[in-house]
C-alpha cells in the first residue's frame, strides 16, 4: 500500500474533511477520512461489470478497507463511525465525473449492530456519508493515477471476462453458421419452387363415371360396412382437387379431396379432406354447401395429413367431425359419428389417391401455389438473412471484447503495465 497525500477538504454543510490517501492492489484506493462526525475507511473501486463498459465508468465507494471479506455480516476494518452509527456495505454505480446528489446511497450501505443485526441508516447519518463519500469520489476524479488505477482494477477480472466473451462469440458464431444452413435449405426450396413453376402442366384424367363402392373399417381394422362413391367434378376453387358425393346407411353428402398445398414445401406430399363441396376461393371458409349428413346431423370440418403414406384404412385411428345441427351444435359430434365419419374421411383419401394421374394432380395443386410459396420463401430468406447478419455482428463484437481484455491480461505481467505505472507514480508523489 503505498501513499499519495493527505488532503484537507472544506465542506459548508458539515465542517472540513481530512484525507489520508493510499493506493491498494488492485486499482483502489483508500481514504481514511477524519472529521466532524465521523472517521473511518472509504475504499473507491472502479467498477468492472460482466457485459459492461472494458474500461470500468462508474465506481463503488466500499465502506470499511478489508476488500476480502466474504460474509456480508462480516465487519470490515475500519468501518465508518458517522455520528456513533457504523456504516456497513457499499454504494455503487456512481459517475465520478457527476457524483450524484441528495439521496443516493444504495440499499447494500447499512448500519451493522454488534449482533451482526443490520438496520437503515439514520437520516443525519446517511446525510453525512453521501456527504463525504460525494467529497472522496470527487478527489478520487482528479488523480493524476487515475488512468492507472481503472486499467489496474479492469485488469483484474479481464481474463474472466475474457473467457465470457469468447463464450458469447463463439454461441453467436454458431447461431450464424445454423441461419446460413437454413438459408441454404431454402433456397434449395425456392429453386424446387421456380423449378415446378417452369414445368409444363400434365393433363389429368377423366372423372370415373357412375358409383362405386368402397368399403368401410374402424381403427382397429373392423368392418363397418360399405359406402357408394361417385366424383362429380373437378374442383375449381383448389386445382388438383375433386368433389365426391357419397351415399350409404345414413350417409349422405360431399367431400372435397385434394393435396395439401398449405405447407412450406414445393410439392404437396399431404392430403385435405374437406367436408362439403368446396365453391369458395378461400379453403378455411368454415362451412362448405352440401355438407354431409351423418345419423340425421350434419356434420362440418376437415382433415390434412402431412404426409399421404401414412395413411390406411384404419389409420389414423380417431378424425373430427363437427356437427352443425343437433343437440351437439356447434361441438364434436357424438362419438359413434366421429367413429363414422373417421372411416369415411380415410376411404375417399385413399380413393382419391388410387386415381391413375395421382401425380398430374398434385403437380396441378403445386402449380397454382407457386405465387404464395415463392413470396414465403423469399421473406423467410429475408428474416434469415438479417437474423444472420444481427448474429454475426454480435460475433464480431464479442470477439473485439475479448480480444481488449487478453491485451489487459497481457498488459498486467510485463513492464509498464498498469500496475507499475500505478506504483510508480504513487512512489513520485
Amino acid at each position: 500500500m503505498r501513499g499519495i497525500r493527505s488532503a484537507r477538504r472544506p465542506n459548508p454543510a458539515f465542517g472540513p474533511l481530512t484525507f489520508g490517501v493510499r493506493l491498494l492492489a488492485h486499482g483502489r484506493v483508500r481514504y481514511v477520512v477524519r472529521g466532524p462526525h465521523v472517521r473511518g475507511s472509504f475504499v473507491v473501486i472502479p467498477e468492472t461489470i460482466r457485459d459492461g463498459p472494458i474500461l470500468p465508468k462508474m465506481v463503488r465507494v466500499q465502506f470499511g478497507c478489508d476488500g476480502d471479506s466474504d460474509y456480508w455480516r462480516t465487519p470490515r476494518d475500519d468501518e465508518p463511525v458517522v455520528h456513533n452509527v457504523r456504516v456497513h456495505g457499499w454504494t455503487d454505480g456512481i459517475d465520478p465525473d457527476n457524483p450524484p446528489s441528495g439521496w443516493f446511497l444504495g440499499r447494500y450501505a447499512v448500519n451493522l449492530r454488534d449482533n451482526g443485526i443490520e438496520r437503515e441508516l439514520t437520516t443525519g447519518a446517511r446525510r453525512r456519508t453521501e456527504a463525504v463519500v460525494k467529497a472522496v469520489v470527487r478527489h478520487w476524479s482528479r488523480l493524476p493515477q487515475r488512468s492507472a488505477l481503472v486499467l489496474a482494477a479492469a485488469a483484474t477480472q479481464a481474463a474472466q471476462y475474457a473467457k465470457h466473451e469468447a463464450e458469447l462469440a463463439a454461441e453467436q458464431e454458431a447461431k450464424a453458421q445454423a441461419l446460413r444452413a437454413q438459408r441454404a435449405q431454402v433456397r434449395s426450396r425456392l429453386s424446387a419452387v421456380n423449378g415446378i413453376a417452369r414445368r409444363r402442366p400434365r393433363p389429368h384424367g377423366p372423372l370415373r363415371p357412375g358409383w362405386v363402392t368402397v368399403g368401410l373399417v374402424d381403427g382397429q381394422d373392423r368392418d363397418m360396412g360399405t359406402m357408394r362413391v361417385r366424383e362429380v367434378e373437378f374442383s375449381t376453387a383448389l386445382p388438383g382437387a375433386v368433389v365426391y358425393e357419397v351415399a350409404g346407411r345414413r350417409l349422405e353428402g360431399r367431400f372435397t379431396v385434394g393435396s395439401d398445398q398449405w405447407r412450406p414445401e414445393p410439392l404437396p406430399q399431404g392430403i385435405r379432406v374437406t367436408y362439403g363441396h368446396v365453391e369458395d376461393i378461400s379453403p378455411f371458409r368454415h362451412e362448405h354447401p352440401h355438407e354431409p349428413h351423418v345419423f340425421g346431423v350434419r356434420v362440418g370440418g376437415l382433415w390434412d395429413c402431412e404426409r399421404a403414406e401414412k395413411i390406411t384404412p384404419g389409420s389414423p385411428e380417431r378424425l373430427s367431425a363437427h356437427a352443425r345441427t343437433g343437440v351437439r351444435a356447434r361441438m364434436s359430434a357424438s362419438d359413434a359419428a366421429e367413429r363414422y365419419c373417421s372411416a369415411v374421411l380415410r376411404a375417399l383419401a385413399l380413393h382419391y389417391l388410387s386415381r391413375p394421374d395421382r401425380a398430374a394432380l398434385q403437380l396441378a395443386a403445386a402449380q397454382a401455389n407457386v405465387r404464395s410459396q415463392r413470396a414465403g420463401a423469399r421473406e423467410e430468406l429475408r428474416k434469415l438473412r438479417q437474423e444472420q447478419q444481427r448474429a454475426e455482428r454480435a460475433a464480431r463484437r464479442h470477439r473485439a471484447r475479448e480480444t481488449e481484455y487478453r491485451s489487459l491480461v497481457d498488459q498486467a505481467g510485463v513492464p509498464g503495465s498498469a500496475r507499475d505505472a500505478m506504483s510508480a507514480t504513487a512512489g513520485n508523489s
